[in-house]
């Protein structure tokens, strides 16, 4: 197959107006004028798939439901443009973690649309002072033993983990988790900023929704978030609903870290995509309301929004340049995952995971390893 005449953002993140082979599912060949049958994308962004690595759910669905459906989450995130994910977890009752953990490697097998490309475990390692919205009894003391259950349970599917860096327990962890080959999150936690930089020694990369669920900066007390908007070895999640992260914040993260070192996530649950009022996690309710998750002391409970949602709110209200978003909704997340050599850019070789998009940032098509598993009846 051949897509034709679009904007492509190539490897080194410029649009340029080519032509793409696919062939079994990997991009074959990269040029202009290629003969053959396929698809005419003149005047429409070809951009590599969007991942998401931290997302609970979406469709009414969530990987700690109870027979939860996988697929519902993976098709509707394909009309996203989102063309891989890595499924997250919350601080749920730990044998349920791992039985969550085994429902997800099985319908990764099989699920339609975006691919799961691995686990995400938010926990259940972190903070009681700094849960945000998990269940605190879920909580528990870092253990390696318990970890090495969760990654036999996901059956290699477990990529990422987050871990409050708070105690020396909790940073023997992480050593543990890094030497596992698990990419390792600083979140949920009360660190100042010696004990973060200790977590950065440690092995951890990257920040948990940064700003939330962590100590404020401050310019006696810089804390986790002065660590981890200084040091280049972080990798900053950002939640881009401008719910969770005011947009003067989500600037600061960005003129602070750059396009390399930002990681575009959704944190979305049952809501994204769905219009109810309330759902219940792990036990406690939670209430949305114009969009915006809350527990009903008025903690904010994740996000109702998606990656797509983010992407147009950086291009088209901060005027962020799509070729530094494109990275930090593609690429940076396939770097988290370890997966980069295979998927978040368009280069000979990888995977054929492609969004392809209008000028107004409107999803046309979804493509997962040269199939299309969505397409825009509209257009």
């Amino acid at each position: 197959m051949i897509i034709k005449n679009g904007l492509v953002m190539n490897e080194e993140f410029q649009l340029v107006k080519c032509d793409l082979r696919i062939e079994n599912g990997v991009i074959a060949e990269i040029g202009h004028n290629l003969s053959g049958e396929g698809v005419d994308a003149e005047g429409l962004y070809v951009l590599p798939g969007f991942i998401d690595t931290h997302i609970h759910g979406a469709n009414g669905v969530r990987i700690s439901d109870k027979n939860g459906d996988l697929s519902k989450i993976t098709t509707f995130e394909a009309t996203q443009g989102v063309t891989g994910l890595a499924i997250t977890s919350g601080s749920s009752q730990y044998d349920s973690l791992l039985k969550q953990f085994q429902m997800a490697a099985e319908a990764a097998k099989t699920a339609p649309g975006a691919k799961c490309l691995g686990i995400h475990a938010e926990g259940p390692f972190l903070s009681k002072e700094r849960k945000g919205a998990m269940n605190v009894d879920n909580l528990i003391e870092p253990s390696r033993e318990k970890l090495d259950c969760m990654i036999e349970a996901a059956g290699g599917l477990l990529k990422l983990i987050t871990i409050a860096p708070d105690t020396e327990e909790g940073r023997a962890l992480i050593s543990y988790a890094v030497s596992r080959g698990l990419t390792v999150s600083m979140g949920h936690t009360v660190s100042d900023y010696d004990t973060a930089m200790k977590g950065i020694e440690a092995g951890a990369t990257r920040a948990t929704h940064t700003f939330n669920a962590m100590k404020g900066l401050h310019h006696r007390e810089p804390n986790l978030l002065g660590a981890a908007l200084t040091e280049d070895a972080i990798t900053c999640e950002m939640i881009c609903d401008f719910v969770h992260l005011h947009p003067a914040i989500v600037k600061l993260i960005y003129r602070a870290k750059g396009a390399d070192k930002i990681c575009i996530i959704s944190d979305s649950g049952h809501a994204a995509g769905m219009e109810i009022d309330c759902f219940e996690v792990d036990g406690i309710m939670r209430y949305v309301k114009d969009k915006v998750i809350r527990l009903a002391d008025g903690t904010i409970a994740g996000s109702a929004m998606t990656m797509l949602d983010g992407v147009r709110h950086l291009v088209q209200t901060l005027e962020i340049p799509l070729e530094d978003v494109s990275k930090m909704v593609s690429l940076n997340p396939a770097k988290g995952l370890k997966m980069e050599d295979k998927t978040g850019s368009i280069g000979l070789g990888k995977c054929a995971d492609l969004v392809l998009m209008d000028q107004q940032l409107n999803v046309v098509a979804t493509y997962v390893d040269g199939i299309c598993v969505f397409q825009n009846k509209e257009r």
